[in-house]
């Protein structure tokens, strides 16, 4: 499961190891994977999955056992040949030894009166000799701190079941793990294994249509189970009816479902709602009978392409709904239809606007009151169902999107967007809300660095800032979310089963179990006000109001990109005192008690993603000013401190400059001392900055003496302290780079020595291929005249990757960013087509882009496309779709001719190296043109751009970013292609960086 046409079906996500793209000067064939197993990374996202082109594909079967809803080859019911003949259930296997708890689930509800539960293991022996031995047992808190261990003797009886009970003591509301060795007398190993156990708190019963708290419920394995378990959770959404399958709906052309058929479907409806739990239902692809053929003539799986009758599938759409519109009233039409994807092999964008308004034509006039929900991505959206100019726009009531991946803060900007084009285009303004139908982490993806037993803690801490951002998204814009984290399965394996918030094996529950029941009993019933610290980088807080009138609250610390976004270490961490407690009792994001609400001042950990939660007698503006006014953050990092490149050539006159940002809720008081690079001196090392919350400023030193260095490599340290903060340090230190574009004309595809003098910059990338350390190096030089903007860059690959020509018919289902490719973007202009700009959040995390420019070498000359500008609506180009204002796709720029500018791409397989040589038109930015027109000679215009480098094929070491290499990160929205993975901290972030063109 992943993005779109637009989104996730863009072939590769630069730099996300794992996803498959353009093959090594070969022509592409794109074979989509699950989002689910691509998203090792993180993105949020999403960062998402490779579209693929499964035309001719010869593995349709052995993609059957990983399709959606399969069992993957696991211990479900195998599948037999003749489609709808059910197989017979295999037998049941007994095992010898079966260690699980007094609650089979693991999942134990505290008392409301102690507060805690009582809890036991039970382990079983089913053998059919006598034996004796020991069970040897350790119980810890989050698998670190040793609450208790000991060693039982056992005697097991032949032929008939033996239990020993062993109990664990009465715990309060956490995660536990009970490591569990059962040994025989001969000191044979019957069973060693580690089990999860869970307390929580009594969740919300009943169902609620308001709620936000959805789950991916799946109905492999013992479902009566996962199903209890998850009311148990507080679980009040889960997505899909087993019962509603399209070839049970409409088994032959013309002929639709029975009444036992229907009577089944209503009594599964029926059995979630008395679980508390409300379905969305979905329809599950093709009848078999109906399935687009591919090009050889050879017949897809159900769920590999577009219907083959249009008419015929939306008849079945109708018969499918008009039985069970009583009982369920939203309905999502089609998971993942990404455009030549995997799911959607042949189809095309307008196809799938085809078959939307086909349903919405039928449906609508019988059912107006049931919500078609479509789509499959907030760039999907954008870029197909709500493609602008294009025919049969926006036949949906609400909108899907599969963001899977860390809760940076790009989660909250794209279901922003998504809100906002639901409204602007949708026929019925988006009024069902957007649907968040898959999304999560998983630790041994996300987490590899934690030992495997720790992984999941990892996914725990980022499950409620995921919804929380979602949540703040809905109640900002006054729409509906509604979100599923992927995935629950009490006993079973399946495709996605990575994301299982259950140990199948051990049939005991993972910490995301805690986690998400801790933050549905305190947040269920409340509805969300605001964000307290809206300028703050650093922290995230929720203010609501529970239907009692009450406030409650959730505090977190975000997180920092270091090359990955799992490292805690890396994120901000602190204390948080309130000086105004009393009456607010708060928890842990496992549901610990931190306070009890009886002091008056409490001190409170800050780590980055661990929820807080604030349950209060208090209303809420009261708990709000307590979070606020009488709350004192104190972060081990309170300002983030960035030494910015050189935009002037390096001599006298040269400064050197820092940006001093506030990331914290509170006002900073700060002294900064700068060490130049060597060579260099300084008046006046120390610096005193003021800064209200979120402000930044930038600190400068006027250079005494400077030294250019000929590697353009300036080493800058700095050391904050803050008065009153004893012993408080921060220090860092960065190489900042001369990053100018002198006033020069250049030929391009020219000798390389008109660029002799131009000071290039330069990144670097290193990564481990088969255990071996392998470093690239990339150079970029830049210059301009009247008529252009100049590129040079020189790329270190060792194989080239390409796509087709993008004028073949194929060539324009591939997108140039996921080929070798190189990026220029820009941020020059205020993007008209922004959405978000505006947004009290915009600097905390919604800045956008103004300009992105792509240059890659396909079997054929080298190309320059569009991807971003003005007019471009942020869309991606897909065929079917209409011309947009500015177009989409490959420019007029060729090695001597062109309207937009030249391109010369030249690979050197001897030096294993390929050089871009660029001009782009000043009409492609005529403001940034506009300025340095203006320009008196002799000054310096300052820019903000950013180049990136995507290296595919063998040995490739994924996207390198100039923002990433230049300085910490900052999220934002719509910056580096793919847009589906937006400007998230780990995909380059914003696009902030400073260059200076001269004149």
């Amino acid at each position: 499961m992943t993005h779109p046409e637009g989104a996730e079906n863009h072939p590769a996500a630069p730099g996300i190891p794992g996803i498959p793209g353009p093959l090594e000067r070969d022509r592409i064939t794109r074979k989509q994977i699950s989002r689910r197993r691509a998203l090792g990374y993180g993105a949020a996202a999403a960062a998402g999955t490779a579209a693929v082109n499964m035309l001719g594909s010869q593995s349709a079967q052995a993609d059957a056992a990983n399709a959606p809803g399969s069992a993957g080859g696991s211990a479900a019911v195998p599948a037999t040949a003749g489609a709808l003949t059910k197989a017979a259930a295999p037998a049941v296997r007994i095992p010898l030894v079966d260690v699980n708890f007094t609650d089979t689930t693991g999942l134990y509800i505290a008392d409301a009166n102690s507060g805690t539960a009582a809890t036991a293991l039970v382990v079983t022996f089913n053998s059919t000799v006598a034996m004796t031995g020991t069970i040897a047992w350790t119980l810890t808190r989050r698998g670190t701190t040793q609450l208790g261990t000991g060693s039982s003797a056992f005697s097991a009886p032949a032929g008939s079941p033996g239990v020993v009970t062993i109990p664990l003591g009465n715990l309060s509301p956490d995660h536990y793990q009970v490591a569990v060795t059962v040994t025989k007398s001969d000191n044979t190993v019957l069973i060693s294994a580690i089990h999860g156990l869970g307390v929580i708190r009594q969740t919300v019963a009943g169902v609620r249509p308001n709620s936000p708290f959805g789950l991916g419920i799946r109905p492999e394995g013992t479902w009566a189970t996962s199903r209890q378990i998850a009311a148990r959770m507080g679980v009040k959404w889960t997505r899909g009816v087993n019962a509603v399958e399209p070839d049970t709906v409409a088994p032959s052309p013309g002929v639709f479902w029975d009444q036992t058929a229907i009577d089944a479907a209503r009594a599964e409806i029926q059995d979630w709602l008395a679980l508390g739990i409300t379905p969305i239902a979905g329809i599950n692809y093709n009848m078999s009978w109906n399935v687009e053929p591919l090009p050889n003539g050879t017949i897809p799986l159900p769920y590999q392409n577009r219907p083959k009758d249009m008419v015929a599938h939306s008849e079945m759409v109708y018969h499918s709904i008009a039985p069970l519109q009583d009982l369920v009233e939203n309905w999502e039409l089609w998971n993942e239809p990404w455009v030549h994807g995997w799911s959607w092999a042949t189809g095309t964008a307008q196809d799938y606007r085809d078959m939307t308004k086909l349903i919405w034509d039928l449906v609508k006039p019988d059912y107006p009151n049931v919500n078609l929900i479509g789509g499959g991505s907030v760039t999907y959206n954008r870029d197909i169902v709500y493609a602008i100019g294009s025919d049969k726009v926006g036949y949906i009531d609400g909108s899907v999107n599969h963001a899977y991946g860390f809760p940076d803060s790009t989660q909250y900007a794209m279901t922003k967007t998504q809100i906002k084009l639901d409204r602007k285009y949708g026929q019925n303004q988006g009024r069902a809300g957007q649907w968040q139908t898959e999304l999560g982490t998983a630790g041994s993806l996300q987490f590899t660095a934690y030992p495997a037993n720790m992984q999941q803690y990892g996914v725990a801490r980022t499950l409620t800032p995921n919804y929380l951002l979602h949540m703040l998204a809905g109640a900002e814009e006054n729409s509906p979310v509604k979100v599923f984290w992927f995935s629950l399965c009490y006993d079973a394996t399946y495709s996605g089963a990575e994301f299982n918030m259950y140990d199948n094996k051990t049939k005991s529950p993972s910490a995301p179990i805690v986690a998400y029941s801790t933050m549905t009993r305190v947040l269920e019933d409340c509805q969300l006000l605001e964000e307290l610290y809206p300028t703050a980088k650093s922290t995230w807080g929720f203010l609501f109001k529970h239907a009692d009138g009450k406030g409650r609250a959730a505090i977190y610390a975000d997180q920092l990109y270091d090359g990955t976004m799992e490292h805690q270490n890396a994120g901000y961490t602190g204390t948080l005192t309130l000086n105004s407690a009393r009456h607010i009792r708060v928890y842990d994001y496992l549901g610990t008690l931190l306070a009890d609400g009886s002091k008056s001042t409490v001190t409170l950990p800050l780590n980055p993603w661990e929820v807080l939660y604030f349950d209060t007698d208090l209303r809420p503006n009261d708990l709000k000013t307590a979070l606020t006014e009488g709350a004192v953050f104190t972060y081990d990092e309170p300002v983030k401190v960035t030494p910015l490149s050189f935009v002037t050539p390096i001599g006298p006159g040269s400064t050197i400059d820092l940006r001093v940002e506030n990331v914290s809720p509170g006002f900073v008081h700060a002294n900064v001392t700068m060490t130049p690079p060597a060579g260099w001196t300084v008046p006046g090392a120390t610096r005193p900055v003021m800064l209200a919350p979120g402000e930044s400023q930038i600190v400068s030193w006027p250079a005494q003496t400077s030294q250019v260095d000929p590697n353009n490599q300036y080493p800058i340290a700095y050391d904050v302290t803050i008065p009153g903060r004893d012993g408080f340090h921060l220090k860092g230190s960065q190489t900042v780079q001369l990053a100018y574009v002198p006033n020069r004309s250049i030929t391009v595809g020219g000798s390389a020595s008109q660029w002799n003098g131009v000071v290039p910059v330069t990144m670097s990338s290193t990564v481990l291929l088969a255990g071996v350390s392998d470093t690239k190096n990339y150079t970029f030089q830049t210059a301009w005249d009247s008529t252009s903007l100049y590129v040079r860059a020189v790329i270190e690959d060792q194989t080239q990757s390409s796509n087709l020509v993008w004028a073949s018919a194929q060539g324009q289902y591939l997108f140039p960013f996921a080929a070798d490719s190189v990026q220029i973007g820009f941020n020059v202009v205020a993007n008209p087509d922004d959405l978000l700009a505006g947004d009290p959040h915009y600097d905390k995390c919604l800045v956008s882009a103004s300009h992105l420019f792509v240059a890659t070498l396909p079997f054929g000359p080298g190309e320059l496309h569009r991807q971003l500008a003005p007019g471009t609506n942020y869309q991606t180009f897909y065929p079917t779709n209409a011309v947009l204002p500015t177009p989409l796709g490959q420019l007029d720029a060729h090695a001597t001719t062109g309207a937009d500018g030249r391109v010369v791409v030249t690979r050197d397989d001897t030096n294993k190296a390929t050089t871009y040589e660029l001009a782009i038109n000043w009409n492609q930015l005529p403001d940034l043109y506009a300025a340095l027109n203006a320009l008196p000679a002799g000054q310096v215009h300052e820019a903000t751009m950013a180049v990136q480098v995507n290296d595919r094929g063998t040995g490739a070491h994924g996207a390198t970013y100039w923002t990433a290499q230049n300085e910490g990160t900052a999220s934002g929205c719509y910056n580096f292609a793919p847009f589906w993975g937006t400007g998230a901290q780990f995909t380059g972030g914003r696009i902030d960086t400073r260059w200076g063109l001269g004149k």
